[in-house]
């Protein structure tokens, strides 16, 4: 192939180094005012009353507005799809403040200076609400209700097999019990959106946003708008992680729009996307391994208490995702997963890099190597024995895994790793002061939704006059060059340079439908829409020109953009379609709507070395190796830079990252200074290697890797820090005082 399974670099780098890339915060309007939100200062509290008269009098300032300028509709901020949402929980504004992230009013005025000052004379007296910040505790006879049904969003139960009888049977059983805090994205770009209400009642924002048709509907139930009457523009986006999915400020912005009559653009500060947003769900965490004497592992317990915060949110679809591919790497016979989604007074859990994977895997792989350890069987040996195999059913409901490659990426990265030799290495090199240690671990993640919802991508060629063409889609870039991919598609059909290929993204209005840029299909069913649609805009072609020269399609070739007959006869595209038009009377035009029914899973062993200093506390990953199964290479450039970011992440969710609240649940990581995430001095030598084997369904064979690839990193870690100090650490973020208390035990 000329493009597909080429190093090629994000086509649109030059635009974004040199600043010409325009991104939500660089959209500027005539007149726009500047919009700011007065968020709640308690976790729990009743509005008795609001006085925004003082704001309100402040010259710039041109609209204020709380509970009592908006509808009372309930909605949910994640929408999944048009008939089958999760439990509606928020309004736009309410009487009850349920955590900090709750907003109370929001003001626009002429600059941001005007704003903040009308934001401190708005006048709140507050009922004090009792408060609850554990999920597990939430769940108690007498802990403060968030809701009068309860604290129990949803509990979630799904078993194979006896798992009781198995642990009770087995020669040796291990439990491990690990928390996780809640962790952000952390983002280049903050929020940012802008919205115009216009006299007409047409609503339209822009805004960086992964789910622009979600994101319409949600808009059109709050204001009782038809759907074609808001319209949703995202500009390129400056990094999401999945806390770009659904609504965050829009809807603010639209009532401040409205009742100014103006553009109103708000910006988050790092504060507020910290607090203010979403997060990785925090989670309480308890995984039981039964297995014989002989390493055959007979079952897996796991139970979890997952905080989702103080609204549902995306949280229903983590629990049930996390819970699918729990069942989905090990060919054990009993298995069972016993989850509680409850709510707490905390800020809102949500989608992020891994949906819920990384906590599973996290809490079982630990517990792997704990296993292995007292049944004195070296990790890798214990888990070729237990993992899947290609095409093997799920223990659930007998679908097949399809060709997950997971135990060649076990085999191929402990030799690129040399894991026998390292193990060894370290036992040599930890002394007093310093101690050295390897761990590994295996993880999937799913690629799309199906079969659980539709899973629907639209695509759209129109083919220019010059024989250059336009591409429609309305999937959104996270930044990691989904749009350079989807270009090296239609090139490989087309036979054409990416340069003579435009693209339109994203948009409700000028863009094609998608269900939004999530749970990893931004490949795997988008990819694929475009290779379809690509195919029929080639077939077309072949067909014009078979007309052309009398002949059948079979008898032409396409080399080097050009269609080519037999006996040499030949014409380019921009000839076909004015050929097209002056002879058809037609415009070159394919579209495709497709809808994926399949999910096959992107498997990945890490390996890692970490040297521990006995005296601080500190941690530091030596080396690292990532063995990705990801079904075709398609562009390995892009494949490698998800791979080294997703490391970056999974080494800050390991040592360093977690939202601090304080005893009240007010936030006390409110900057990049409180907030610890992986430095460029923090990240060890990194070797990646491929598993290739062919994924059906997969576009080229290929398989999505940008969430896959976080899942395993933060057990592989801490199982070296385990084996670097013989203990059982399972406290995440490992910091410095909780690997001292370790040792001091």
């Amino acid at each position: 192939m000329k493009y597909i399974g080429v190093p090629t670099p994000i086509d649109d780098a030059l635009m974004k180094v040199t600043g010409h890339a325009l991104y939500g915060d660089d959209l500027a309007f005539p007149n726009a005012l500047v919009g700011r939100i007065l968020f709640s200062p308690y976790a729990h509290a009743n509005i008795l009353s609001i006085d925004t008269s003082a704001a309100e009098a402040l010259p710039g300032v041109h609209a204020v507005v709380s509970y009592k300028d908006s509808p009372q509709t309930l909605y949910n901020r994640i929408h999944r799809n048009l008939h089958d949402t999760p439990p509606a929980t928020e309004r736009v504004f309410d009487t009850r403040l349920r955590c900090i992230s709750d907003a109370v009013a929001a003001v626009a005025a002429d600059n941001e200076v005007i704003a903040n000052r009308a934001i401190s004379l708005i006048r709140v007296e507050y009922e004090e609400l009792p408060f609850v910040l554990d999920s597990e505790l939430a769940l108690g006879e007498n802990a403060p209700k968030l809701y009068p049904e309860g604290n129990l969003l949803e509990p979630l139960l799904t078993q194979c097999g006896d798992v009781d009888t198995a642990i009770k049977s087995a020669d040796v059983v291990y439990t491990q019990r690990m928390e996780t805090k809640m962790i952000h994205h952390a983002p280049i770009e903050p929020h940012v959106c802008v919205a115009y209400w216009a006299p007409d009642d047409n609503l339209t924002v822009w805004g960086p946003q992964q789910g622009v048709h979600r994101t319409q509907i949600i808009l059109s139930r709050i204001f009782g708008l038809p759907i074609s009457k808001v319209h949703y523009h995202s500009p390129l986006m400056g990094g999401a992680f999945g806390g770009k999915d659904g609504l965050t400020a829009e809807h603010i912005a639209a009532l401040l729009s409205k009742k100014s009559g103006r553009h109103v653009k708000i910006r988050f500060n790092r504060k507020e996307d910290i607090l203010c947003t979403t997060t990785r769900h925090a989670a309480k965490m308890t995984a039981t391994i039964a297995a014989l004497r002989d390493g055959t592992i007979t079952a897996i317990d796991y139970r979890q208490f997952m905080n989702v915060g103080a609204y549902c949110g995306g949280s229903v679809n983590v629990l049930h995702a996390m819970c699918g591919k729990m069942f989905k790497v090990y060919a054990i016979p009993n298995m069972r997963f016993d989850g509680k989604a409850v709510y707490t007074n905390t800020p809102v859990g949500g989608a992020m890099r891994g949906f819920g994977s990384p906590k599973v895997f996290t809490a079982i792989e630990v517990a792997v190597n704990q296993l292995a350890k007292r049944l004195d069987i070296d990790p890798v040996e214990l888990r070729m024995k237990n993992l899947m195999v290609p095409f093997a059913p799920d223990p659930v409901n007998g679908s097949s895994l399809a060709n997950g490659r997971v135990r060649d990426c076990l085999r191929q990265g402990a030799e690129l790793f040399e894991w026998d030799k390292k193990k060894q290495e370290c036992k040599a090199k930890s002394g007093e002061r310093y101690a050295y240690g390897v761990g590994l671990a295996a993880a999937m993640h799913g690629n799309g939704v199906a079969p659980f919802a539709p899973d629907i991508s639209v695509a759209s060629i129109a083919m220019n006059e010059d024989g250059t063409c336009l591409l429609r889609t309305g999937n959104c870039d996270h930044g990691a060059g989904t749009y350079t991919l989807y270009k090296m598609i239609v090139a490989e059909q087309l036979d054409m340079p990416l340069g003579d290929i435009n693209l339109i993204h994203s948009d409700t209005d000028a863009g094609t439908y998608d269900t939004g840029a999530g749970a990893s299909r931004n490949t795997w069913t988008g990819g694929e829409t475009i290779v379809l649609v690509a195919r029929k805009m080639r077939e077309r072609l072949f067909s014009l020109a078979a007309e052309v020269f009398g002949v059948q399609a079979e008898e032409i070739t396409l080399e080097n953009g050009v269609f080519v007959t037999k006996d040499g006869k030949s014409i380019n595209k921009t000839e076909l379609v004015w050929y097209a038009m002056d002879k058809r009377r037609e415009k070159l035009i394919e579209t495709l709507s497709y809808n994926s029914y399949y999910n096959a899973g992107s498997y990945g062993v890490h390996f890692a070395q970490v040297r521990v200093d006995k005296a601080t506390g500190t941690v530091r990953v030596l080396d690292y190796v990532a063995a990705c199964d990801v079904g075709t290479a398609l562009n390995p450039l892009l494949l490698e830079g998800q791979v080294e970011g997703a490391i970056a992440m999974g080494i800050g969710m390991a040592l360093f990252e977690e939202i601090e609240l304080d005893e009240k649940g007010r936030g006390k990581s409110t900057s990049f200074r409180r907030y610890r995430i992986a430095h460029a001095a923090d990240m060890p030598k990194i070797r990646i290697h491929f598993v290739e084997a062919y994924e059906e369904h997969g576009p080229y064979g290929g398989k999505s890797i940008g969430e896959a690839s976080i899942v395993p990193v933060a057990p592989a870690i801490i199982n070296a820090v385990n084996d670097a100090l013989g203990t059982e650490l399972s406290d995440l973020p490992l910091l410095p005082k909780k690997i001292l208390a370790a040792l001091q035990k």
